[in-house]
């Protein structure tokens, strides 16, 4: 009976309320026309009656009522046409009667989607116009009800300002000062206002500011509700520059901060961070401005702030709290220069004045041989072209322009006073890495942004390529079996050559002339000159062209002491050989060299733990020879907190051709190493070849939360408390090159090391630890002693430039066991790196290798990257003001007392360690197997030769018919190390080289598929003396490909040579690849390129497309075989992208120029791999060994693909990108790019699985760079 009662109520009141709804839309409908004062009466009497009855309904008679759109609509039309208060009163206590205060949100957008809030806005319009008067009541009450549906309507910022309702709601707010229960709904209006910028500079001109400060101060703690809304206010007004002006002018941040450390104090029981949490988000907005931070400054708020983020340091619920206050006070912490006279590296050296190009440090104001365009003018006029002083003019008024600033600004800059417009990057705790290049102003490519079409290829004359007839022996070296020379049968050339056989004789021989070397005095420039050019065994070579020949021909002219190539096919005469005088069958040999030999009997390295009993330095060179024969180990699963990890290795590399390190022979070679600054010593793990275990795989360090935070305010404590700083200088550079002088002496001195004497033993005068970094590879400018057991650490720039700030490499001894030193890195340039993801820097006892573990152990705890105070010259920012460095910072515990340790960004790998493998490689290959060459291209500026390598296999059969077999072998060129601190990539290359001079099946087959061109080394000057990515120009040598100098990028200039010259004679290598390492991504991965996803729309002028043919596809096939047999390779992360700024990279130029479709670079992880068989690994030397072998083993696979093999030259066929028929993700890829093209034209990007952004992962970390980068890193 109660139910039934109970729902025949509802249906009355029901009843009543559609009663007067409808009564209500009579008497509108009665007054179209003009509505009398009766009729106003009547609807105020019948809306004062519904009133009552929504009052009195329950909740389903309220959602009733708003499911009937005629009411809704009938009650908004009443607010339209009558004026009268109390009926408009009436009318909007009814909605918000209807809408209710719990969960308004699905009534409120039907209200909206009537158009409610666009009535009560013309309703305010009027009042605030005096067209209407409506009583404070009723105004609040339309507050509101705005507040319970405005949300809903994403215009209603928009609406407010066009009917004039800001300055009502912010006089009402004034008004209602001190009555908090009408103040709520106002605030809560107000700040859906000043959610819209324009709102909010409009209502900060009319002293909004002022109002929410007087109402933030008047609060208390009772009126918790209000103070949060005024807060939120303030927070939104202060985003606006001027707003936060005027919060300065009111003296608001010293209110602020005692606030700030009222509600800290006051709210124990953490049930307000919401409010402290504004508090600190509007001393965020005020202190983006300069004025901002000094008046953070003078209120004594780093101290406030600081001294409250350690009170809360140990709830995790003040996390945000925390991470807001240390942004603050990174900002405002006092930004100081580094410790340096100049941001130039301490080491110079002098340069050759070029014709062609005009080198980057010129432009540099504070570079020694700096040049104004009027002392160029000068020294042109005799050696250089007019036309090279008008372009050094232009280029230097774009530089001025871009990176010139006043020395008093400069000033100004470094003691914290930098514009309001400087750059204050937000701090983020996954700040994604870029490249740093981007800054850069790169005078060969000022005007690149005005291109719309690649630069033309660089071309050169057939005589200039005839220089590089020395460097393929494979074609013209040659066995007879009869006693008379027979003809070499080679494939077709482009064009018939005569070559005197006279200039092979001495590489024929197997002799090489001697290297010069060149030194940065005076006579620079003509021994620079004279060496610019590949060292060449003879000066000239004899050219003629020939057409067709006859066999009787052919015997003719070994008749006449000469000998051609003939091709068995076609019968044409492809080379002749100029024998001269006829010699003896015996004297003709004699001045060959033996390609078959006999076969030497397979090494044995022992390998025995160091004793107490054996020499250290013997045991070493024994211990050195740990490889890939070791590398069978179980895999052994552990817990998180392990750092150690067991991993396993499937094959046995027993076959592949390693050998003990030759420690004598290192140092022997080391004496023709060339610096330009004097070395002290050689590095004991270079000495003694010193790699990472084959046996302990090291996982990935993951940080414990807190740590960043924590090395943070330990910094920002230095600043607030210096009397506790040391600040004793340990090292210094600077002082050391000024002692012994910038360059090197001509008088080699023999270098040795003598660590293993020092072990043992601490200075007595110091306890101080003890630093070392001039020797090869090293890197390290200045230490500075800061506390007990911390050390702050600056690297060296690249020589001749003022940044690049990535590798380090130095000694560490003096040390005592057992106590954790701190050691931070404060010049760091990339904006963030691996060691906030799990990499470890690496180190390497000497006291362990005297005990037998010779090994690079991945060390380190406590590690992060972040955002520190010290401030970046503009110089080295592009012009961009406020830039600042990064911190890269780690503690390391050394188990040895006494002992000497050496710490370096990855596994080095020195320029004399290549020069000993590449001894020990030619005294152990097979030589009656393997065709091996050891010829040096050219020299460098700093005097170091520049190896290139040749491989394959011998011939089948000394017969015309092998001879053609050999020569008709497609080429494999690869190169590395055009970045000098990506010594991961000189790993991967000793790996590619063991194996195709092992004597394993698989590397037979390789050779006899294949010849292998490699330039292992292009840049060995930045490597000899430690630079991570420069020439001794100051020059990224990989945005040098386009048009290289001949005298200031002899390597880059002789490598394309080479690759112009097997396009010339038709021998285009099948597959180019570069090896790189990457700083900002895992695993290892190749970028290549693609037509469909170039900078330029409809890309032709590119080997992968050719007219109407449809593209090749081919690029994409040996990714896609790397990923299926390489387990720390991962398709996901290539990219076949090729942008505008990539356009003078090798891969680019190559692909482009060239005409190798399957042009790459290779990327190598510093830090590890987060996927297959080594996830959760950190790199080390096996495993970039590993892919050496895998890529070689993935070429053989490639050979066996369709179409693979033959593809001398782009075939455009479709098929040829996969074994077989198209997959599904063939046509998947094929769809990608062809929308990645679309979106490229519309000025966006899209997300595919082969495609990702250059800018992220392939520049200045590019690698390719990083990205870059990250331009990361071609």
């Amino acid at each position: 009976m109660s139910s039934a009662s109970s729902s025949s109520e509802q249906s009355v009141d029901r009843g009543r309320i559609n009663f007067w709804v409808q009564h209500i839309g009579r008497l509108l409908n009665r007054s179209v026309k003009k509505m009398s004062a009766d009729d106003v009466q009547l609807i105020n009497s019948a809306t004062a009656r519904l009133l009552v009855l929504i009052q009195q309904a329950d909740k389903p008679s309220k959602d009733a009522f708003l499911k009937q759109p005629l009411a809704i609509d009938t009650l908004i039309t009443v607010l339209q046409v009558i004026a009268c208060e109390n009926t408009v009163g009436n009318i909007i206590n009814i909605f918000n009667e209807i809408v209710g205060k719990v969960h308004p949100a699905k009534r409120a957008s039907i209200l909206v989607n009537h158009g409610l809030t666009t009535v009560l806005f013309q309703i305010m319009k009027l009042a605030h116009t005096n067209d209407i008067c409506l009583s404070d009541d009723v105004l609040i009450a339309i507050h509101v009800l705005l507040s319970r549906i405005g949300h809903k309507d994403c215009k209603f910022a928009v609406k407010a300002r066009l009917h004039q309702s800001l300055m009502l709601t912010l006089n009402l707010v004034k008004t209602h000062f001190h009555n908090f229960r009408n103040l709520q709904p106002l605030l809560q209006v107000l700040k859906m206002y000043t959610n819209n910028s324009v709102n909010a500079s409009y209502l900060g001109k009319h002293n909004s500011v002022n109002v929410m400060l007087n109402i933030i101060f008047s609060c208390g703690k009772r009126h918790t509700v209000d103070l949060k809304l005024a807060l939120e206010n303030l927070c939104n007004l202060t985003k606006s520059k001027s707003n936060s002006a005027r919060l300065i002018d009111l003296n608001g941040v010293p209110q602020l901060l005692a606030c700030h450390s009222e509600w800290q104090h006051l709210d124990t029981k953490h049930k307000h961070l919401t409010i402290r949490r504004c508090i600190l988000q509007v001393l965020k907005n005020v202190t983006d401005l300069k004025a901002g931070r000094l008046a953070f400054v003078e209120a004594d708020g780093i101290r406030i702030l600081y001294e409250g983020a350690l009170e809360a340091s140990d709830c995790r619920d003040m996390e945000s709290l925390i991470l807001l206050a240390s942004i603050i006070l990174r900002k405002c912490c006092p930004r100081n220069k580094l410790p340096l006279e100049s941001c130039l590296s301490p080491v110079t050296f002098s340069l050759p004045i070029s014709a062609t190009h005009t080198p980057e440090c010129y432009l540099l104001s504070d570079f020694p041989g700096h040049m104004t365009p009027r002392d160029l003018s000068n020294e042109s006029s005799s050696s250089v072209d007019i036309a090279l002083t008008d372009k050094f003019n232009h280029l230097s008024g774009v530089f001025q322009s871009l990176v010139y600033v006043p020395q008093e600004q400069d000033q100004n800059t470094a003691a914290g006073v930098e514009s309001d417009h400087s750059s204050l990057d937000e701090i983020d705790e996954n700040d994604i890495d870029s490249d740093d290049e981007k800054f850069r102003i790169d005078t060969e490519e000022a005007d690149e942004d005005h291109l719309e079409s690649p630069d033309p290829a660089e071309t050169r004359t057939l005589e200039d390529l005839r220089m590089y007839d020395n460097f393929f022996p494979e074609l013209l070296e040659q066995q007879f079996q009869s006693t008379l020379p027979a003809p070499p049968v080679c494939a077709p050339l482009r064009r018939s050559l005569s070559v005197n056989l006279n200039t092979w004789s001495n590489v024929l021989s197997g002799e090489l002339s001697p290297m010069r070397h060149v030194s940065s005095d005076a006579a620079l420039k003509k021994m620079c000159v004279d060496n610019s050019s590949p060292c060449s065994f003879q000066k000239q070579h004899s050219v003629s062209l020939s057409n067709q020949v006859t066999s009787t021909e052919i015997s003719n002219q070994f008749e006449d002491r000469s000998a051609s190539a003939v091709n068995l096919k076609t019968g044409s005469a492809v080379i002749t050989l100029d024998l001269g005088p006829f010699r003896s069958p015996a004297h003709s040999r004699s001045s060959i060299t033996v390609l078959r030999g006999k076969k030497k009997k397979k090494s044995v390295a022992t390998r025995e733990r160091f004793t107490n009993s054996r020499s250290s330095a013997a045991c070493l060179d024994k211990l050195a020879c740990d490889s890939f024969s070791n590398m069978n180990f179980p895999m052994q699963e552990t817990d998180d907190n392990n750092q150690i990890r067991y991993a396993s290795n499937e094959e046995l590399d027993s076959e592949c051709c390693f050998f003990a390190h030759d420690h004598l022979l290192y140092a022997k070679l080391a004496v023709n190493t060339h610096s330009v600054y004097k070395f002290q010593k050689l590095a004991f793990p270079d000495m003694y070849g010193v790699k990472g275990s084959s046996i302990l795989m090291e996982a990935l360090s993951f940080r414990k939360f807190g740590v960043q935070r924590a090395k943070i305010f330990e910094d920002i404590e230095r600043m607030i408390h210096p009397e506790t700083l040391l600040d004793a200088v340990v090292y210094d550079l600077d002082q050391l090159i000024l002692d012994t002088g910038n360059s090197n002496s001509l008088d080699r001195m023999t270098l040795t090391n003598t660590d293993e004497s020092r072990i043992g033993h601490i200075s007595s005068d110091c306890g101080d630890l003890k630093f070392n970094a001039q020797f090869e590879c090293g890197n390290l400018r200045k230490v500075i002693h800061v506390r007990q057991y911390e050390y702050d650490l600056i690297l060296n720039p690249d020589i001749n430039a003022n940044h690049h700030h990535q590798w380090f490499y130095f000694e560490v001894s003096n040390m005592l066991a057992d106590k954790p030193y701190r050691f931070n890195i404060v010049n760091c340039e990339k904006l963030n790196s691996q060691f906030n993801f799990g990499m470890q820097p690496l180190m390497m006892s000497v006291t362990e290798a005297a005990q037998g573990n010779a090994f690079w152990q991945r060390v380190g705890s406590d590690i992060c990257y972040y955002k520190n105070h010290f401030i970046r010259n503009t110089s080295t920012t592009g012009g961009v003001q406020g830039k600042t460095y990064f911190t890269a910072t780690f503690s390391v515990t050394f188990p040895h007392s006494a002992d000497v340790c050496y710490i370096s960004y990855h596994y080095p790998y020195s320029y004399t360690a290549l020069q000993t493998h590449l001894k020990q490689w030619e005294q152990q290959y097979d030589r009656s197997a393997i065709f091996f060459r050891n010829q040096s291209l050219c020299t460098t500026l700093g005097g170091n030769s520049v190896p290139v390598l040749t491989i394959t296999a011998q011939p089948r059969s000394v017969d015309t018919e092998g001879l053609e077999e050999l020569r008709s072998r497609p080429y494999i060129f690869l190169s590395g190390r055009v970045h000098p601190g990506e010594s991961n990539a000189s790993w991967v290359m000793k790996g590619t080289i063991d194996f195709l001079l092992s004597k394993k099946p698989q590397a037979q087959q390789v050779r006899e598929r294949y010849i292998f061109k490699i330039v292992p080394m292009l840049n060995p000057d930045g490597v000899v003396n430690g630079n991570h990515r420069s020439s001794l120009v100051g020059e990224d040598l990989n945005r040098r490909w386009g048009r290289p100098c001949k005298i200031l990028h002899p390597t880059i200039y002789h490598t394309k040579g080479l690759l112009q010259y097997l396009h010339m004679i038709n021998k285009t290598p099948m597959v180019y690849c570069d090896y790189h390492g990457h700083s900002r991504r895992k695993n290892i991965f190749l970028y290549g390129c693609s037509p469909n996803q170039t900078w330029i729309a409809n890309d032709t002028q590119n080997p992968a497309c050719c007219g109407s043919r449809p593209t090749d596809f081919s690029y994409k096939q040996l990714p896609r075989l790397l990923d299926a047999n390489c387990p720390s390779f991962c398709l996901k992360n290539c990219s076949f992208m090729v942008e505008k700024c990539k356009e003078n990279t090798a891969r680019v130029v190559v692909w482009r120029h060239i005409g190798v479709v399957r042009s790459y670079t290779m990327e190598s992880s510093y830090c590890g791999c987060d996927q297959g068989k080594y996830k959760d690994i950190q790199m080390n030397t096996t495993m970039l060994e590993e892919m050496g072998h895998k890529f070689c083993e993935t070429l053989l696979k490639l050979a066996t693909q369709k179409g693979g093999y033959d593809q001398q030259r782009p075939v455009f066929d479709p098929d040829l990108a996969t074994a077989t028929e198209p997959t599904p993700d063939d046509i998947e890829d094929d769809l990608e790019d062809k929308l990645n093209l679309r979106v490229k034209k519309k000025g966006s990007h899209a997300d595919s699985l082969l495609d990702d952004s250059d800018s992220f992962d392939e520049d200045e970390e590019d690698d390719e760079e990083e990205f870059d980068d990250d331009v990361e890193n071609d």
